[in-house]
């Protein structure tokens, strides 16, 4: 990795994180662990030889760990580092500076994930409440409170289940499009009043 050279913070950082599809890598993990082919899959363009480059950078300062998931699974996954996680403010920072240059995705990939972390920094409601999100391929879980959280997989019993293709969950998500759910409406609302009012 090349150095700046410069005795500032920002520039330090820049040596650590701002290298092409780090801060991307930082996204992924940030709403749990993701395996090597996930990530590789997440990030179209991305090759594998850079992927490996870039995760063990990330390893070697720190960012992200390499974990083991219990069986029957027992496969191995990438995480973020208690300091890993200092770096969401900035990615969630980012993606409100970016957001004013969304318009149509046009031919520009889309992702549900994507989508869910987006919820965190536009989030402005208040808890509580469970929500699942689930679509055929993924399922995340959303957590109301004074910030809102959101995690891989299905909570038990959530108050609010959503489920729908992709795409009408990524409407929903992104835009404020109405989308079929189960449970507590009030709980519905306030997240939906939380994101988009």
């Amino acid at each position: 990795m090349r150095s700046y050279k410069q005795f500032c913070g920002v520039a330090k950082a820049l040596d650590v994180v701002g290298e092409r599809w780090t801060l991307l890598l930082v996204r992924e993990l940030m709403l749990g662990p993701r395996r090597y082919t996930d990530l590789l899959q997440a990030l179209p363009g991305l090759t594998t030889n850079l992927l490996a480059a870039r995760l063990k950078h990330l390893d070697d300062a720190g960012i992200i760990e390499r974990r083991t998931l219990a069986p029957p699974a027992a496969t191995q996954v990438y995480a973020l580092t208690e300091m890993g996680r200092e770096l969401e403010s900035v990615v969630l920072a980012l993606g409100a500076f970016g957001a004013r240059y969304l318009t149509e995705p046009g031919d520009d990939t889309t992702n549900l994930r994507w989508a869910m972390v987006s919820m965190r920094r536009r989030w402005h409601g208040e808890g509580p409440g469970t929500l699942v999100f689930r679509s055929p391929e993924r399922a995340f879980t959303v957590v109301l409170g004074d910030s809102l959280t959101v995690e891989d997989g299905e909570a038990r019993d959530p108050d609010v289940r959503v489920e729908a293709e992709e795409h009408v969950l990524l409407a929903g998500v992104a835009r404020g499009h109405d989308l079929p759910f189960t449970g507590d409406a009030t709980i519905y609302d306030r997240w939906r009043q939380g994101l988009f009012s």
